[in-house]
C-alpha cells in the first residue's frame, strides 16, 4: 500500500507542533510534569511530597503560636519579679524602727498596690487561654513525632498566695519582717518560672529551625522532580520550531509537485 507523503509530513508536523506547544507550557507554568502521563512515578512522589510541605506549614504554625505564647509569659514573669523585688524593698524598709505609723502606712498602700498589679498579671490570656494556671500544653509537630510538652506555669501556688493574701501587711515591723520571707519564697517560685519558660523557649526555637531545615530540604527535593530545565526548554522550543518549518516546506513543495503533475497531464 503506498504511504501519501503529504499525509506523513503533516503527522510529523502535528506531532512537533505538540511538542512546541508542552515545551511553552514548561516555559510557562516553570512546571515539567503537565499532565500525568509526562512522569508518572515522578507525580506520585511529588503529590506526596507537597502533602508533606503542607504539613511544614501547619507545624511551623503552631510552632509560632507556641513561641508566641511562650514569650508572653516570660515578658509577664519579667514584670512579676520587678512587682515581688519591689515588694521585698518595702518590706525591709518597713522594718526601719525610726519609721512612725504614717510613714509605713505609705508603704502599706504601695504594697496593697503592687499586690493588685500581680494579681493582674497572673490572671492574663493569650488569646482566650490562662498563661498562669499550670496547666501543661501539648503542641503536635509531625505524624512521626512525639507531641512536646510545655510545662504549665502557676502563679497560684501556696507560697505566691501567701504574699497576695490580705492578711500580708507592712504596718508593723513584726509583720513586715513575716512578709519579707513570704515574698523572698515568692519571688524564687518567680526565679524558678522565668526559667522554665526560657527552657521552654529555647526547646521550641530548636524544633522550629530543624523543621525549616528540613521544609527547605523538601522544597528543594520537588523543584528537582517538577521544576522545568527552562535552558533546556527554550532549545528544544527552538528546535521543534525548526522542523515545524521544514515539513511545512516539505507539505508545500509536495503541493506544488502535484499542481504541476495534474496540469502536465490536464
Amino acid at each position: 500500500m503506498q504511504v501519501d507523503p503529504n499525509s506523513q509530513f503533516i503527522n510529523q508536523l502535528n506531532w512537533h507542533s505538540n511538542q512546541s506547544t508542552q515545551a511553552l507550557g514548561r516555559l510557562a507554568s516553570g512546571s515539567r510534569i503537565l499532565a500525568p502521563q509526562d512522569d508518572a512515578a515522578g507525580l506520585a512522589v511529588a503529590t506526596r511530597m507537597q502533602a508533606q510541605l503542607s504539613q511544614y506549614d501547619a507545624a511551623k504554625s503552631n510552632l509560632a503560636n507556641a513561641v508566641s505564647f511562650t514569650q508572653t509569659q516570660s515578658g509577664f514573669l519579667e514584670g512579676a519579679q520587678d512587682v515581688f523585688d519591689r515588694m521585698g524593698s518595702l518590706a525591709i524598709r518597713a522594718q526601719d524602727a525610726t519609721l512612725n505609723d504614717e510613714q509605713r502606712a505609705f508603704f502599706q498602700g504601695e504594697f496593697r498596690k503592687l499586690k493588685e498589679t500581680f494579681n493582674d498579671i497572673r490572671t492574663t490570656q493569650f488569646n482566650g487561654k490562662e498563661l498562669f494556671d499550670g496547666k501543661e500544653l501539648s503542641l503536635s509537630v509531625s505524624a512521626k513525632q512525639n507531641p512536646i510538652r510545655m510545662s504549665g506555669i502557676d502563679l497560684f501556688t501556696s507560697e505566691i498566695n501567701d504574699v497576695t493574701a490580705g492578711t500580708t501587711r507592712l504596718e508593723t515591723p513584726e509583720a513586715a519582717q513575716s512578709a519579707l520571707k513570704m515574698i523572698t519564697a515568692a519571688a524564687e517560685k518567680i526565679s524558678q518560672d522565668r526559667a522554665l519558660a526560657g527552657s521552654t523557649l529555647a526547646e521550641l526555637e530548636s524544633v522550629n529551625a530543624s523543621l525549616e531545615n528540613e521544609s527547605m530540604n523538601a522544597q528543594a527535593a520537588l523543584s528537582r522532580i517538577t521544576d522545568s530545565n527552562n535552558a533546556d526548554e527554550v532549545l528544544n522550543l527552538s528546535g521543534e520550531a525548526a522542523l515545524e518549518k521544514i515539513n511545512i516546506f516539505s507539505v508545500n513543495q509536495e503541493n506544488e509537485l502535484k499542481s504541476r503533475i495534474i496540469n502536465l497531464l490536464g
